[in-house]
């Protein structure tokens, strides 16, 4: 537990400064709007203290995150092995990986280090550009995302593959976006559920929809008929299905993180129900009412989404392409809100995230051994 405070204790203390740093910025600058002030802000603090981070995800040892030893040994087949991606249960792009990393290096850890140097440029390239609060931004992809840089490396390379995708969105530059999706798609068969994201724009979202939709995935989740059509189409992940990994603490789970996300959306749309302009989502091309719809059914999916978590272990694992982009609407949306407001609210979602960390620390120990930390080289 040492080490988890040591850690929250650098980042948060790095978020503060780069608070501090912005409020110079306007303090100096009264001439200049808030626009300006806002470009002049680099996100000097929060880039350093993401370079740490990737840093600790690129050297760490083979005991610190639960796939990590999973990861040595399919670099050692691959390159080892010429026709193991022929008997593999892995997505090509990552074999590809693989194969590319062995022609510079036998050492395991060398897929480790090329994967953390991928993903994390990438989240520090798109917190960069689209969020307008790098301090809440930085907190938020500690305490969400951090933990899966250190475990799972397919999905993140694909989330960051998604990322990109939903930068060319935005910019009404489709085809592109379907070029990135198709990407990550070789490196974790599940980023294919994002295929819808490129349409999203286009379906206007209304409260008695989302409704609609809630009601509907609670029916999916209370019935067998759903699930025993996935077990069809994809018998692979059948014994992900009605398992009792999220039996006992991890229903406490489950219902934790329906809460986190459901607040996270009713706050994002309080705001958007509002505004009328583009300030929300940042810089786009796309029209007001596509930029609202957008960002709603981003919010939408993930606290619907993890609703199916009761029946389906690490669903929080899918929902996660959606729920990543929390780290951007949540920041740029409490924006929006008065001094007081944004006060309290940031207060909240901090405590309530943090209480999340501590939970899984707690509850589900075996999916957060990524503490205590060491580095590739002592163990």
């Amino acid at each position: 537990m040492r080490d988890l405070l040591l850690i929250t204790a650098f980042v948060f203390i790095f978020a503060y400064l780069q608070a501090k740093l912005s409020k110079r910025i306007l303090r100096y600058n009264a001439n200049l709007t808030t626009t300006q002030a806002e470009k002049k802000d680099k996100g000097t603090y929060m880039i350093i203290a993401m370079i740490v981070m990737m840093v600790l995800a690129m050297f760490r040892g083979i005991s610190v995150g639960s796939d990590t030893n999973e990861y040595h040994k399919i670099f050692i087949n691959v390159i080892s092995n010429p026709d193991y991606a022929n008997i593999t249960r892995f997505e090509l792009g990552y074999i590809f990986l693989n194969k590319l990393v062995g022609k510079f290096t036998t050492n395991p850890q060398g897929i480790i280090i090329c994967s953390a140097m991928i993903y994390y440029p990438v989240y520090i390239w798109f917190l960069r550009k689209h969020s307008k609060n790098y301090s809440i931004s930085l907190l938020f992809f500690y305490l969400m995302c951090f933990g899966s840089t250190l475990n799972i490396l397919r999905q993140e390379l694909a989330i960051a593959f998604l990322l990109i995708a939903y930068d060319r969105l935005i910019n009404k530059k489709i085809i592109t976006s379907y070029f990135w999706i198709i990407i990550a798609f070789l490196f974790h068969k599940s980023a294919i559920l994002f295929i819808i994201i490129p349409i999203l724009p286009y379906i206007r979202f209304s409260k008695i929809l989302a409704i609609i939709l809630a009601v509907l995935v609670i029916i999916l989740t209370a019935t067998n008929g759903f699930f025993r059509f996935v077990e069809i189409i994809a018998p692979q992940y059948s014994h992900y299905f009605d398992s009792q990994m999220y039996s006992g603490t991890g229903s406490l789970s489950i219902t934790y993180l329906v809460m986190r996300n459901v607040i996270f959306f009713v706050l994002i749309f309080m705001v958007i129900s509002k505004i009328k302009d583009n300030r929300v989502i940042g810089i786009s091309k796309l029209n007001n009412s596509c930029q609202r719809n957008l960002i709603a059914w981003l919010a939408l999916i993930p606290a619907i989404g993890v609703i199916f978590g009761y029946r389906i272990s690490l669903i929080d694992r899918i929902i996660s392409y959606f729920s990543t982009f929390y780290i951007i609407l949540m920041p740029n949306a409490l924006r929006k809100y008065d001094q007081n407001a944004k006060k309290a609210l940031t207060f909240l979602i901090i405590l309530i995230m943090t209480v999340y960390l501590i939970l899984g620390q707690i509850f589900r120990p075996e999916w957060n051994i990524i503490y205590p930390y060491s580095f590739f080289w002592e163990t």
